[in-house]
C-alpha cells in the first residue's frame, strides 16, 4: 500500500465511519489503499446507511482530494476536510497562491499587485498519486517588469498560476471549515475515542492474520462489533440491553430454524416430484406444495 508518495508498506488500511452523538462505528472498510480515494467511497456507503446525505462529514488532510470533494459535495453532503499545506511557496509571503483572487466572471487571477493573469483556456494534464486531474495556467506578461518579481517567483518568465478542475469544489470546502470552525475541531474527539479504546485499551496496533483481506476484514469487524457493544451497554440501562439481546438472540433463533425447515422442504417436494413421476415432471404440484410455505418465509422475515 502507498503510504505517500513513493513510500509504501506491506499493510491494510482501515476505513470507518463514526456518529458524533453516541460514537458508535456505523460502517468500516478494510482495504489495501491509502485515504486519498477513500472519502466518496464511503460517503456513498453511509447514504445507503443512513437513507440521506443531510449530514456534515469531517475528515483530516489524508482525505483532500479534488475528486473526492466533488463527489461529496454533488451528493449534498456538508464536507469539512482539513487542508494541506502548500507545497510550494513564494519568496515573500505576501505572494503565496492565497493572495491571488480568483475572478469567476471573467476566468482570471489578480495578483497581489494588481496586475490580471489570464488564461489560454487550454486545459493540461497532471498526476498526483497514481490519479490523473486537469488544470489551467494563468500568467501575464507584466511579470517582465513588475518591481516585486522577485518577491512572487524564482521563475524568471515570471509567475504561473494553476487552477485545478476541482478548484471550486476545494473552495467550498475551505468556506465550511470557516464558517463552521468548533464543528471541524471535534473531529478528533469523535473518530480518535474509538481507535484510541481499540488501540491503546484493548492493544489492537495490527491485525496478525496472513490469509487475506477478507479475513483481515472480518478480525476488524469483530472489534467494532465488540466495541459497540461496549458503548451500547454505557449507552443504555444494563437491563433494557439484557432485553433487547435475548429479543435479537430469539429472532436469530427462528429464522435459523425457518430456514432450515424451508429448505428441508423444499427438498423433500423436489425429491418427491423427481421420483413419484420419472416419466413427467409434476410442476403443478411441486408449486401448489411451496407456495404457502415461501408467503409464510415472506412474512416473517426479518
Amino acid at each position: 500500500m502507498i503510504i505517500r508518495n513513493s513510500i509504501t508498506e506491506v499493510a491494510y488500511n482501515v476505513q470507518t465511519t463514526v456518529d458524533d452523538k453516541n460514537l458508535l462505528t456505523l460502517d468500516y472498510k478494510v482495504t489495501n489503499e491509502n485515504d486519498s480515494k477513500a472519502m466518496g467511497p464511503m460517503l456513498k456507503r453511509a447514504k445507503k446507511i443512513l437513507g440521506r446525505t443531510d449530514f456534515t462529514a469531517l475528515y483530516d488532510k489524508g482525505y483532500h482530494t479534488g475528486s473526492e470533494l466533488k463527489t461529496g459535495i454533488e451528493m449534498g453532503v456538508e464536507l469539512m476536510v482539513a487542508i494541506p499545506g502548500v507545497a510550494s511557496f513564494a519568496p515573500d509571503a505576501r505572494y503565496n497562491f492565497d493572495k491571488f483572487i480568483y475572478n469567476e466572471s471573467n476566468d482570471t487571477y489578480t495578483c497581489p499587485e494588481q496586475k490580471i493573469l489570464i488564461t489560454n483556456g487550454n486545459w493540461y494534464g497532471k498526476s498526483k498519486q497514481r490519479y490523473l486531474y486537469f488544470v489551467k495556467h494563468y500568467k501575464t506578461s507584466a511579470c517582465n517588469t513588475c518591481p516585486a518579481l522577485a518577491l512572487c517567483t524564482k521563475n524568471k518568465k515570471g509567475r504561473l498560476i494553476e487552477r485545478s478542475e476541482y478548484q471550486p469544489y476545494m473552495d467550498q470546502n475551505k468556506v465550511n471549515i470557516e464558517k463552521h470552525p468548533a464543528t471541524y475541531k471535534k473531529r478528533q474527539a469523535i473518530i480518535e475515542h474509538t481507535y484510541g479504546i481499540i488501540k491503546r485499551q484493548w492493544g489492537f496496533y495490527f491485525v496478525s492474520t496472513k490469509k487475506g483481506i477478507k479475513r483481515a476484514s472480518a478480525d476488524v469487524g469483530l472489534m467494532f462489533t465488540a466495541f459497540n457493544l461496549r458503548r451500547l451497554m454505557n449507552i443504555l440501562d444494563r437491563n433494557v440491553f439484557k432485553e433487547f439481546l435475548g429479543e435479537l438472540a430469539t429472532l436469530f433463533i427462528a429464522k435459523t430454524l425457518l430456514t432450515k425447515a424451508f429448505l428441508t422442504h423444499l427438498s423433500h417436494t423436489i425429491f418427491q416430484t423427481i421420483f413419484d413421476s420419472p416419466f413427467k415432471a409434476s410442476p403443478h404440484k411441486a408449486s401448489k406444495s411451496l407456495k404457502p410455505l415461501i408467503k409464510f418465509e415472506m412474512k416473517n422475515s426479518f
